[in-house]
């Protein structure tokens, strides 16, 4: 009989949290797994890539948020009984505590016993599978590479998490993390990384690019990721400024969106940056960007693990990477990349220096096996398998 295995995630838009999923999805051996993945916030370019054995089940949340009175009324109007009920129970969860979501279970309607649930996303998606799904084992992950909750969020984790029997961190600093800030998870967390399928990130790096880009041997520039404070990516602009300034006609693409897309264009217009910096947008595949860069850029100020800094080097495209707890656990300092100063002036030194040191740069282009071999599908998806694993 096959093992019934539940993954809970908001969406499939494009994420690193989102591609993780997908690698994990991809991996399953489904002669031995029958597979439900519940989504709340509709579905993203990812979705056409999930294996078709496995069964989506979509509930629109949208309508269960914002403010209480409007969002109620709004939702009485259009007679929608299940975003009225949710957003009354969401109200009395700040009356009772994280224990109302319990009442929110008739209306998912979901009978269905797993042998393993798994929240694959912070937030929502623990809360539902703590308090809302039935099966023998839970589980949830936590991707974040910093702790920023107040003493309040952090004595409700504490609460939901003892409705799980393992949280999974992605990195042996997140693990750290948690277990620092959370009492009593100490033996509840464990690591298990991110997938990095080497041959799937080389067959997608040869397809083709959307934009009309030259890749130009030694100035081209690329970075990934969310357009967002901790992400770093602004300082991008303002190397990409002291690049210009300097002589070095860079072509500096970033590949992601985010809350920051209109201060950075501001400073592009602002630093005449036009021709040098640009902003494509989230893209499912950037891998043929990535592959076909001079040097990959990571200017993120926190990071769990770095996923895309991985992929780089599975690309073999030499990597500057700024310094967070994630990425300094697999990069080697100009071994296999270079580990920067998070900020502006520190992204400019080491674009220059692999510009500038022909040795190092065709150093930082050798195969990286050896540290990629600990994220490979066989590797991560054995981990897995013995976490569903119901004694």
């Amino acid at each position: 009989m096959k093992k019934k295995v539940l993954f809970v995630n908001g969406h499939l838009m494009v994420g690193g949290v989102e591609n993780s999923l997908i690698n994990v999805l991809k991996g399953i051996d489904f002669n031995y797994y029958e597979v439900d993945l519940i989504l709340f916030e509709g579905l993203g370019d990812y979705a056409k890539e999930v294996p078709k054995e496995v069964n989506i089940i979509y509930f629109d949340l949208s309508k269960a948020y914002g403010p209480i009175i409007q969002s109620i009324l709004a939702s009485i109007r259009k007679r929608n009984w299940f975003a009225v009920c949710l957003r009354l129970i969401f109200l009395l969860e700040k009356i009772i505590g994280v224990k109302a979501l319990t009442f929110a279970k008739p209306l998912f309607n979901l009978h269905k016993n797993y042998d393993c649930a798994i929240a694959y996303r912070i937030g929502f998606c623990t809360d539902f599978v703590g308090y809302i799904i039935n099966s023998k084992k839970k589980i949830t992950w936590w991707h974040h590479g910093s702790y920023d909750y107040s003493e309040n969020e952090t004595k409700r984790w504490m609460k939901v998490y003892k409705k799980f029997n393992k949280i999974i961190a992605v990195s042996d600093s997140s693990k750290e993390l948690l277990i620092n800030n959370i009492h009593g998870i100490h033996n509840k967390v464990l690591t298990i990384p991110n997938i990095i399928n080497v041959d799937e990130i080389r067959d997608k790096s040869i397809e083709g690019i959307s934009y009309d880009i030259k890749f130009n041997h030694n100035l081209t520039l690329v970075s990934v990721g969310r357009l967002s404070p901790e992400k770093g990516m602004i300082n991008c602009v303002h190397a990409c400024k002291k690049l210009v300034d300097n002589g070095y006609f860079v072509k500096w693409y970033l590949i992601g969106e985010g809350t920051q897309r209109r201060k950075m264009e501001r400073y592009i217009k602002e630093y005449h940056l036009e021709n040098h910096l640009f902003l494509l947008g989230a893209i499912s595949n950037p891998y043929p960007y990535i592959k076909n860069a001079y040097i990959y850029v990571h200017p993120s100020i926190v990071e769990s693990l770095s996923i895309s800094v991985l992929e780089a080097l599975a690309l073999n495209t030499p990597v500057i990477v700024a310094k967070s707890m994630g990425p300094m656990e697999f990069i080697r300092h100009e071994v296999n990349g270079l580990l920067v100063d998070p900020t502006p002036e520190g992204l400019y030194k080491g674009i220059v220096s692999l510009i500038e040191d022909e040795k190092l740069y065709n150093l930082l282009k050798k195969e990286k096996s050896d540290v990629l071999k600990n994220y490979s599908p066989e590797v991560i998806m054995k981990k897995i398998y013995d976490l569903t694993k119901v004694s």
